[in-house]
């Protein structure tokens, strides 16, 4: 038998925040709020409230845990026919449900950290207030905020303040303020650990599912989420009404991305890369380089067809650079043709779409943009709705795509065909 290694003299900060990374991945979570009973489950840990460890007469729960008011939870590890199994006892009355779900995470926090195999501790964790089983509870509660808010995804989902991680990760108010103080530590996140989390969560960033949960309401017109500030709506331009019908909610795809500045890494007309830093608009085409309001001249995301604010056309609506909400709908809700069905399509499309801005490489992001993916048997076929006027040589394309593949997802194509759909 190993000896027990000491206890650290500080938190682990990167291997805690990895393995919390690694169990959503394991596990295949997909989705916010984390299903965290589904974890104890598929890992075969038993997960009690107080109220049915009472029932099960478990009469050697540790007096502490039944009697002081401070402690939340417990983890108990037994030999049970040989085998070492985990029991964790989370107290569930008159808490709020959000507290209740960090309580239990921390838990799990205590047995993937392998805290109970790895160290000399007492058989029942977090019934000490020695300074040095802090660490412990420090490592468990940086655990917990990983798996119930991983900062990945909620970078990916622009997700920062309070009260949408409350609503996106159903944690409680006090939880959820931890999680903001915790995502603000500028922890080392590996590419690799990045691109895998952010295509697992692939359906639900990109298809916008998070803005369910975020949204205080939606447009009656067309659906579009709507924020709280926003007296028209962005998409159609429908000014907002407190009666919003919820039946409607059309989740619209982000179709063109902009640096911090505001400003577009390529014209949209005609693809133009070298643009002056002062211009605002193409110096070849005269399309404009910045998407504002045409009314009261406010920046606007990359896909606003209208300004929140006065309800003002923006420029690249105007311009038609952005097609209107209907023909967005209506292409969304076509169906592609058969040709595409035979081929698997390649979840991690459009993360190798935005890795091709941050490595530069704007001609291959323009003739690409726009784009899917899909994997024939080693072969890369790349579909578009209509035909680009901003391809490049095939092999170019291959390379780059291939480049950004291999490194992060083990993965490299044979040949390419490009398709129209």
């Amino acid at each position: 038998m190993l000896a027990a290694k000491s206890i650290p003299n500080k938190p682990r900060y990167d291997y805690v925040k990895r393995t919390a990374r690694k169990i959503l991945l394991s596990n295949n979570i997909n989705s916010l709020p984390t299903d965290i009973d589904l974890i104890f489950k598929a890992n075969n840990i038993i997960l009690f409230s107080e109220s049915e460890a009472e029932q099960i007469a478990m009469s050697d729960l540790p007096h502490e845990f039944k009697n002081n008011k401070d402690i939340q939870a417990i983890t108990q590890k037994r030999i049970i026919q040989g085998k070492s199994i985990y029991i964790s006892i989370v107290k569930d009355r008159n808490r709020v449900p959000g507290n209740v779900r960090f309580s239990k995470a921390h838990e799990l926090g205590h047995i993937f950290l392998k805290h109970f195999e790895e160290f000399d501790l007492p058989s029942s964790l977090n019934i000490s207030n020695s300074h040095e089983y802090w660490v412990l509870e420090r490592e468990a509660e940086m655990f917990a905020a990983e798996l119930l808010a991983p900062t990945a995804i909620l970078r990916a989902c622009n997700c920062f303040d309070k009260e949408s991680i409350k609503s996106l990760c159903n944690l409680s108010e006090e939880a959820s303020e931890y999680v903001i103080c915790d995502i603000r530590r500028d922890y080392h996140l590996m590419e690799r650990e990045k691109a895998a989390l952010e295509c697992q969560f692939d359906d639900f960033i990109r298809n916008k599912k998070y803005l369910l949960l975020t949204s205080p309401a939606f447009c009656g017109n067309c659906g579009a989420p709507l924020k709280p500030a926003d007296r028209y709506c962005i998409m159609c331009g429908f000014k907002t009404t407190n009666n919003v019908n919820i039946d409607k909610v059309f989740l619209y795809p982000t179709t063109i991305p902009l640096k911090s500045t505001g400003r577009v890494y390529y014209c949209l007309r005609c693809g133009e890369i070298d643009l002056p830093l002062s211009s605002k608009i193409c110096n070849v085409c005269s399309a404009p380089l910045y998407n504002l309001c045409t009314n009261c001249n406010s920046k606007l995301s990359g896909n606003d067809r209208f300004c929140g604010s006065c309800g003002g056309v923006s420029s690249f609506f105007q311009s038609r650079l952005l097609e209107s909400w209907a023909e967005v709908q209506n292409s969304l809700n076509s169906v592609h043709k058969n040709q595409i069905l035979n081929y698997r399509k390649i979840n991690f499309w459009d993360y190798i779409i935005e890795k091709l801005l941050d490595k530069n490489k704007l001609d291959v992001h323009r003739a690409l943009f726009g784009s899917c993916g899909y994997d024939d048997c080693g072969k890369l076929i790349i579909a578009f709705e209509s035909e680009s006027n901003n391809l490049i040589d095939k092999d170019v394309i291959l390379d780059e795509i291939n480049a950004i593949c291999l490194p992060y997802f083990d993965t490299t194509y044979d040949d390419i065909d490009i398709i129209l759909t």
